[in-house]
């Protein structure tokens, strides 16, 4: 190292590495090289996963790197976009196509590695650790956001594919993504872009400027900041072609000509002439006088909330107000007999893409300490907006756990309303009679003295808007000094502040308020004046904060040579600190369940915890062609847990071009903030009673046959025999266990001629001891439906779900399974990576690259307590991590570029492997199509009841890129995403079947084929 001005500092600094502590290796990482075969000034590199310097880039752990020219080569401008592509991300990933109100973790993105979840994969930013995001995906499973990574700074990404918490702890038992940025930037750069679907939506710009000064080598010191700025439109269902702009799927006919059902609100499908409801529709009152005789529920007082008979139309004027009307109505004897009203609710409301905004500033500062050292510090501040819509709510509804088995809220209309009226849940009692107040102008039953039943949905959408603003600082020092000692010093702190804002939720208590004061007008609800709504549905803002500091160091020695290289040892502490305080948006005791919100989840959670480690490597190239590799890591949490986590790892090169790696390790995951203190979380799925016939009963007959007016299956009405939501709630548990792995790799590279290189390695993951709430709710089920609403099983509670309208007396579906968080299962994942790149000359000036990624997933088994053992891969399961999304067997991506002079042009092409469409944690059978088709576990049927899909199809898409230099300084470029316009298939069964294609695999596709146009400068 070239001696500079900056030599004056280094007693200065001494003080500094004495008193933040002797720092852990992941600051080495950022001097990995991009490309195969690029080094450092000394000929040595640090990957990802190691603390020691080694001569090549091909280490015991398999590792991938995406360097920055490869992104943009791929036309990737962002961290989440390229991590989501990777072929090692697998079930369980957080996508932009799910942060569309749906996802608790709203707002955010994030990977889940081998299909282990988002919270066993660590990502970090040159080797050091950020705070996660503060809200939980399914309010259980902590992670990072990569929507707060800066995108105009990075070097590359370095993927480690095998376990690491033997280098960084508990969180990397699935692997670890590494971004890292630029650590030397000079002069000027100027980038941006604009985008749009070739249907002219969705589109995007994006502008970033750096600028930097000083020259590390010559200078002894560099300077760079950065800004940023990003922003992307929203995408509407309404947008897109059918089937996947509608819900009305009658459209979608199998080999035998019978289709589907229609899915819209009160839809009606010909073919059957039955209706997808009664559902109440926005803006259009229903209303019936209230029976006489009330409703009772298993373990519930008498409750009469629900009227009896058949609706009519509060304003016959309006009519559907300019809904689709039909007048068949299956039967129905609470449909009006004026007709139904459809709302499409998809084409109307349903958003498969966010808005969103991103904007960032970054700034670096690096010095050379004489000869031997070098200090550095970085600041970063970004900013994230999102902007989500999606159906509105009706006027009634389920308080969200805790509860104490409420009942569901309807609009109950007293027959006299006044300016003191108190809301009560009959509409009874209000305090309003003919000596203050007037006969209710909205219940025209009220002359007779009889409250009545309205059955009205809000005008007004849900939405839900989130601010995330991400601090992060870092100061480091890392150098050398007597006899080939090696030291690294660093402290980082990081905060991400959440904002979250949503409307259009409703408080029940208020709403009876309202009623009982005659505000709300039914006979139009948009006259319903601004005040009221607000009141009503007050908007909700929940501020979170999640923060992390940490200081660590290592110290390193070369001590002795051995016959392959020198033994290399590394020790190393670190002390960190975390906390997250993720308020409710719902909070409330057991009083009174209607003065909260209902529709919004009351997840929350408040801890902090510290971490002291100590950790150790050793590097030992016994001879030239044997490296073994040892490493450990202690770790103790002030919560109560710690562990230690070894690795080994073994690199046999027996001849130039064949190299044979593998590794062993185990490691362990500690309770999420949520998993040990969160409060109770509900995630939704979708469920459908299993009726069978009059000839051949199911399992649920006698519910079924319960909710028919004669008592037959046949004529049980879609209540009873249609889809319906079931909550799933899980309680924080503060006595859980950590989960423990074990994992080993075994790899093979071949590198037969120059710039030529093919891997193939082999995974394998079991993870013990595994945090879960319900792994199977067919028990549960089974037991309710059985037992008129008894469920009998140690930790499971039941709480019924909404009464039909039409049979009010009868068992109610299934509303709400609660339990507790709790160790029990343990799960097994395994498969094979497949990687082939070269770099070949053609001719004199043409040159050709290509880069294969595939991954094979052999296996994804669960292994219940109880003996059961289900088998996932390949399967659209598990559903209750992946919102069913899948497992799919196989990923890949391939990238071919042709370089001729100042011109270069990408083919990338992305695959996932379609799946069965069995949901097995939700009683589904793997290859069984009939049997799943025929018991509601996910696969969808047409009307004559014969199967949709039982298997998806594959998704897959083709990117173009083009680039061309211009002079020295300036380049333009060209992308066409999804250059084909592949279309994705379509699948009614992931994702709940909320948008007839899976958001997790197919986003690319359903925004259709993509231009966008860049330029960068460079002064």
């Amino acid at each position: 190292m070239k001696k500079t001005h900056f030599s004056k500092l280094k007693l200065s600094v001494a003080p500094i590495v004495l008193g933040v502590a002797l720092v852990s290796a992941p600051a080495f990482a950022q001097d990995a090289p991009a490309d195969e075969g690029a080094t450092s000034a000394d000929d040595t590199i640090v990957v990802t996963g190691s603390i020691l310097r080694r001569t090549n880039t091909e280490a015991p752990s398999p590792v991938t790197v995406l360097s920055s020219e490869t992104l943009q080569e791929r036309g990737i401008n962002t961290v989440a976009d390229a991590v989501q592509r990777l072929s090692a991300n697998g079930a369980g990933t957080i996508t932009q196509g799910w942060n569309t109100g749906f996802n608790f973790a709203s707002g955010a993105n994030a990977p889940a590695l081998r299909g282990l979840t988002v919270q066993a994969t660590l990502s970090i930013s040159d080797g050091l650790r950020m705070a996660p995001y503060p809200l939980a995906d399914d309010g259980q499973r902590n992670f990072v956001d990569l929507n707060t990574i800066p995108n105009a700074v990075i070097d590359r990404i370095e993927v480690l594919r095998d376990g690491a918490s033997s280098t960084y702890g508990a969180d990397a038992i699935a692997g670890v993504i590494n971004i890292i940025t630029k650590k030397e930037i000079q002069g000027l750069h100027l980038g941006g872009s604009v985008g749009i679907s070739q249907r002219g939506d969705a589109g995007e710009q994006r502008v970033d400027v750096t600028w930097g000064y000083g020259d590390l080598a010559d200078q002894g010191f560099n300077f760079y900041v950065s800004g940023e700025y990003q922003k992307q439109d929203a995408l509407w269902a309404r947008d897109r072609g059918y089937p996947f702009n509608t819900q009305d799927w009658t459209g979608v006919c199998g080999a035998s000509g019978s289709c589907l059902t229609n899915l819209n609100w009160n839809g009606y499908t010909p073919e059957n002439g039955s209706f997808n409801g009664l559902i109440s529709i926005p803006g259009v009152t229903l209303v019936r006088p209230v029976d006489d005789d009330p409703l009772v529920t298993p373990d519930t007082a008498p409750n009469p909330l629900t009227g009896a008979g058949r609706f009519e139309f509060l304003n016959s004027a309006a009519g559907c107000r300019g809904y689709n009307m039909h007048q068949n109505t299956g039967g129905s004897t609470t449909a009006p007999l004026a007709g139904v009203c459809e709302v499409d609710f998809h084409g109307d409301y349903i958003m498969l893409q966010p808005e969103i905004e991103r904007k960032g500033l970054t700034a670096r500062f690096t010095a050379n300490v004489g000869d031997r050292a070098q200090v550095y510090a970085m600041a970063n501040y970004y900013q994230t907006n999102s902007f989500a819509s999606f159906t509105p709510l009706g006027f009634n509804g389920t308080p969200t756990p805790p509860n104490n088995g409420a009942l569901a809220y309807n609009v109950m209309l007293p027959v006299y309303v006044c300016n003191t009226g108190v809301g009560t849940a009959t509409g009874t009692g209000t305090g309003c009679d003919d000596t203050n107040g007037v006969l209710n102008p909205y219940n025209p039953y009220a002359a007779d003295d009889r409250t009545a039943q309205a059955f009205v949905r809000s005008t007004r959408p849900r939405t839900v808007s989130t601010s995330s603003r991400a601090l992060r600082g870092v100061l480091g020092i890392e150098g050398s000094f007597g006899d080939d000692w090696r030291y690294s010093a660093n402290f980082t702190a990081s905060e991400v502040r959440l904002k979250r804002t949503q409307d259009g939720y409703y408080i029940p208590q208020r709403i009876m308020d309202a009623v009982a004061r005659g505000q709300i007008n039914f006979n139009d609800l948009e006259a319903t004046p601004q005040d009221v709504w607000d009141y009503i549905g007050p908007r909700q803002v929940t501020t979170s904060v999640s923060e992390l500091w940490q200081v660590q160091g290592t110290l390193a020695k070369d001590l002795f040579e051995l016959p392959g290289g020198p033994l290399q040892a590394a020790v190393g502490v670190s002390y960190r600190d975390e906390s997250i305080d993720a308020p409710s948006a719902n909070p409330g005791t057991l009083g009174n369940q209607y003065d909260r919100y209902y529709s919004i989840n009351s997840v929350g959670t408040a801890g902090s915890r510290n971490v002291k480690s100590a950790f150790f490597e050793l590097s030992a190239p016994v001879v030239e062609q044997l490296e073994l590799s040892v490493s450990g890591r202690y770790d103790d949490y002030s919560t109560g847990q710690s562990n230690f986590s070894p690795k080994v790892g073994v690199k046999f090169t027996p001849i130039p071009q064949v190299a044979i790696r593998g590794t062993f390790s185990k490691g362990f995951r500690i309770p999420s903030f949520n998993e040990s203190f969160g409060l109770p979380t509900t995630g939704y799925v979708t469920r459908t009673v299993n009726c069978g016939t009059d000839a051949a009963p199911g399992p649920q007959a006698a519910f079924c046959k319960a909710h028919s007016p004669d008592g037959t299956i046949a004529n049980a009405n879609a209540y009873a025999t249609g889809n319906y939501s079931l909550g799933l709630t899980q309680v924080g548990n503060p006595d859980l266990d950590p989960e423990k792995s074990t994992a080993f790799t075994a790899g093979v590279i071949f590198e037969p001629i120059r710039n030529v290189s093919l891997t193939v390695d082999f995974w394998h993951i079991k993870v013990k001891n595994l945090i879960t709430g319900v792994t199977s709710t067919g028990p549960a089920e089974a037991a309710y439906y059985a037992n008129n609403g008894n469920v009998n099983i140690p930790g499971i509670t039941a709480i019924a779900g909404q009464p039909d309208p039409a049979f009010p007396n009868a068992l109610p579906v299934l509303g709400f399974i609660q339990s507790s968080f709790t160790n029990q299962d343990q799960q097994t994942v395994s498969g094979i990576d497949f990687g082939a790149r070269a770099s070949l000359p053609i001719g004199n000036s043409l040159t050709w690259r290509t880069d294969l990624d595939a991954s094979y997933m052999l296996k994804y088994e669960l292994k219940t307590d109880d003996g059961d053992v289900l088998r996932y891969d390949g399967t659209l399961s598990p559903c209750n991590i992946t919102s069913c999304s899948g497992s799919p067997k196989w990923r890949a991506s391939w990238q071919n570029t042709l370089e001729f002079g100042d011109t270069a042009v990408s083919l990338t092409a992305y695959y996932t492997k379609g799946y069965d469409t069995a949901s097995i944690d939700f009683e589904g059978k793997r290859g069984d199509c009939a049997y799943n088709a025929a018991n509601g576990t996910s696969t969808h049927t047409y009307v004559d009841e014969t199967p949709v899909n039982c298997k998806t199809k594959d998704i897959w898409n083709l990117d173009l890129t083009v680039s061309q230099k211009i002079g020295d300084k300036f380049t333009v470029y060209a992308n066409v995403l999804n250059l084909l316009d592949t279309k994705p298939p379509f699948d009614p069964d992931s994702a709940y079947g909320l948008f007839g294609f899976n958001p997790a695999w197919a986003g690319p596709n359903i925004m259709g084929r993509y231009f966008r146009v860049g330029a960068k400068v460079d002064f």
